[in-house]
């Protein structure tokens, strides 16, 4: 059910928002169907329930403004154009990064709110290389 997602072009990644392609946001919100499905399906009375907004929304043309989400223990991992870690670098409200971004969108449900929804979940992100400077936790990193 739960697909992992490339993006296929490089999209910058600032502090924990990118701007995704419309037809990324498509096979975004198929399986967003699919998940909140999933996650009514586990409660009693799910006419009750409210459904929280995609972590998406159009900002203009084709392009949609989507807010990534990760576990500060489990960090997502960061690696170069040739698929090697890049070590003591983590995400920070601060970063920008201009990068590939692999995730998965997963369902969540607050049972003290009676609420349901989805979450893109960041699990590494591909540093591409093009003579910008990238930043990493508001301090530029000459190593990338």
């Amino acid at each position: 059910m739960r697909q992992v997602m490339i993006t296929k072009e490089p999209v910058t990644l600032i502090g924990n928002s990118a701007i995704l392609p419309k037809d990324l946001v498509k096979r975004l919100e198929d399986g967003r169907k699919a998940e909140l499905k999933h996650q009514l399906a586990k409660v009693s009375n799910p006419d009750s329930w409210k459904i929280n907004p995609a972590p998406w929304h159009p900002i203009e043309g084709n392009r949609y403004q989507a807010v990534f989400y990760w576990n500060e223990e489990n960090t997502p991992e960061i690696v170069d154009q040739n698929y090697k870690t890049l070590k003591n670098q983590k995400l920070s409200m601060d970063s920008q990064i201009t990068a590939k971004l692999i995730f998965v969108q997963t369902g969540y449900f607050m049972k003290d709110e009676e609420t349901i929804g989805t979450r893109l979940n960041l699990k590494g992100l591909q540093v591409i290389h093009d003579d910008r400077t990238i930043m990493f936790q508001g301090k530029t990193d000459d190593n990338a």
